[in-house]
């Protein structure tokens, strides 16, 4: 449900047009009550009233154009208010607005229910940061990760400099004065095995950090780990044997 609700929340809220005419007997309120055309937003009052399906004290003096994907994610936000509080604009507006959206979707309180359902809606629902709201909860939430990476680090550097340090250093020593070459395949083989380049980077960073691997030698193995990283989406292209996805998983691996 968080998916969605950050989908719509990247596709923005639907832009409010003014209506050119209304029909007084599904229960808008007449146009000359309302300031055609004037550009003001609706206060809360309004915006919560249009969410009722009742056909009385309709503002139809605005409508909503909402384009095909941000229409998919409201209803997978909340399927059920979605067809019980969300009004289609057929019937009380002339038809020469509901044109004005093209293929887009025209609603008449679309406005007020991305205010309701996404914009008001609290991503964080569960866990001990569930009372701190999206904002400080995600703060908290970052520190605290960021604060267990930076400790497994600093950990794994000292348990790698413990291991290697002694006798096996030599051995790591000699492997490191391969070609560049070798050592961009030696890169690509360990990331297509553990299909992550993420997983090899983080080998390597400690290494260099405790000095068995130079530098010189850490840049194409990096690099090596980019390309073997390409692998994962050419798998899963494959699996699904389109051209759209062979094409970019194609242009994935080219362009690394």
């Amino acid at each position: 449900n968080n998916k969605y609700i950050i989908n719509a929340l990247s596709l923005g809220a639907p832009a409010a047009l003014a209506s050119t005419w209304v029909n007084v007997t599904e229960g808008c309120a007449p146009l000359s009550a309302r300031r055609l055309g004037a550009e003001r937003d609706l206060d809360e009052e309004s915006s919560r009233a249009l969410l009722s399906r009742r056909l009385d004290d309709v503002d139809c003096s605005r409508f909503y154009c909402v384009v095909k994907d941000l229409d998919k994610n409201l209803k997978k936000i909340d399927e059920k208010a979605y067809k019980k509080e969300l009004v289609k604009c057929s019937g009380y507006i002339a038809e020469a607005d509901e044109e004005r959206c093209g293929h887009d979707t025209c609603y008449m309180n679309a406005g007020a229910f991305y205010t309701e359902h996404v914009d008001e809606k609290q991503i964080i629902k569960g866990g001990f940061t569930e009372g701190a709201g999206d904002v400080s909860g995600g703060f908290i939430t970052l520190v605290i990760a960021l604060a267990l990476m930076g400790g497994g680090l600093v950990t794994l550097c000292k348990l790698l400099k413990m291991l290697l340090m002694g006798r096996a250093k030599k051995y790591i020593v000699k492997a490191t004065k391969l070609n560049d070459y070798a050592a961009i395949l030696v890169g690509m083989a360990i990331t297509i095995v553990v299909q992550s380049s993420s997983v090899t980077t983080s080998a390597l960073t400690p290494l260099c950090g405790i000095g068995v691997l130079p530098l010189s030698k850490m840049l194409p193995m990096t690099l090596g780990a980019n390309i073997g990283t390409t692998t994962t989406a050419l798998i899963a292209s494959l699996a699904a044997f389109t051209h759209d996805a062979v094409h970019v998983a194609l242009c994935h691996l080219f362009f690394n």
